[in-house]
């Protein structure tokens, strides 16, 4: 996968879980949320590990791109999908 995709990638998954994660109860169920935030994060777990590394690596660059407290859940977006491998 290009870097150019992936860059657009992370950034549509960004977008949709930072509306999930700080959307308020009356723009969204917080129990529907968290429901697509896990499914989100078990499908994105079942990429290669290439692929669930340059994810991260997009996460932290596009992190810049938002602010305060929605720029560290960015950063932090492949730690909390659990895409980083130990």
């Amino acid at each position: 996968m290009s870097q150019e995709i992936n860059k657009h990638i992370a950034q549509a998954i960004a977008e949709i879980a930072v509306f999930l994660e700080f959307s308020g109860e009356e723009a969204i169920n917080p129990d529907a949320a968290v429901q697509a935030l896990e499914q989100l994060a078990s499908t994105l777990q079942m990429a290669d590990s290439e692929t669930k590394s340059s994810l991260c690596s997009q996460f932290e660059n596009i992190a810049m791109e938002y602010s305060d407290e929605q720029a560290e859940f960015v950063e932090s977006l492949g730690e909390a999908l659990g895409l980083i491998e130990e």
